[in-house]
């Protein structure tokens, strides 16, 4: 495990990065796994920062499910969640995240399955539930300054503590969570672990991706029986 004075080095190296990265505001094109993605100004970018490819590559989807993808971004989890679930639903805190969302989901030919809305995590639902609920939180500290850069700061880990706290209300009876978190996050792996426990869900699986400087790793979560 990171110590606290290394993890501290690399969180503000990463937000760093991210605001560079960041600076470039044209819009660009982004193919990954034959599916085509703009990339477009204001919204978090997820070419070159891997979190968002790992989590499309772990997804657990099965055929039919109803599926919620929370901080959508650029739709990446949405655009391959719908080639088995029946609907998705897609949300985020930034409404250019939202257009480019839907522009995406037209490229990809999903309009008649994907939904987008923009809202403050579960703010926008009503008593919607879902099979499976997506989501690739922030998980950096600091204060964020703008909408975009909420997509990489949660400060002290509020954001990931609220949606545990609220998530129960949105799955169906068997429904499942998958998230991606980071061992140089705000919260520990241990911690972030912790959290799930307290909050009555059980850890399924879990895959880990190692980076030069940071290991991802993607929980799917049920509800402990």
């Amino acid at each position: 495990m990171l110590s606290n004075q290394v993890r501290r080095l690399i969180q503000r190296s990463a937000c760093l990065g991210l605001k560079l990265l960041h600076k470039q505001e044209k819009k660009s094109l982004f193919r990954f796994k034959g599916k085509v993605f703009y990339l477009c100004p204001g919204v978090f970018r997820p070419k070159w920062t891997f979190t968002s490819i790992f989590l499309a590559e772990s997804l657990k989807v099965s055929y039919g499910d109803i599926v919620l993808d929370m901080g959508c971004g650029v739709g990446i989890q949405a655009v391959f969640a719908a080639e088995k679930a029946s609907q998705v639903l897609a949300l985020d805190i930034n409404p250019k995240a939202a257009k480019c969302a839907r522009l995406n989901i037209r490229l990809n030919g999903l309009s008649d399955k994907v939904e987008v809305l923009v809202g403050d995590l579960f703010q926008p639902l009503k008593r919607e539930k879902f099979d499976l609920i997506i989501f690739n939180p922030p998980y950096l500290p600091g204060k964020p300054k703008n909408l975009l850069e909420r997509a990489w700061i949660d400060s002290d880990g509020f954001l990931i503590r609220r949606f545990f706290d609220e998530v129960s209300n949105h799955l169906k009876p068997n429904g499942k969570i998958q998230v991606l978190y980071s061992d140089i996050a705000v919260l520990n792996p241990d911690g972030l672990e912790k959290l799930i426990e307290t909050k009555g869900f059980r850890i399924k699986f879990k895959t880990k991706k190692r980076l030069l400087f940071e290991t991802l790793t993607v929980y799917l979560i049920a509800v402990k029986p």
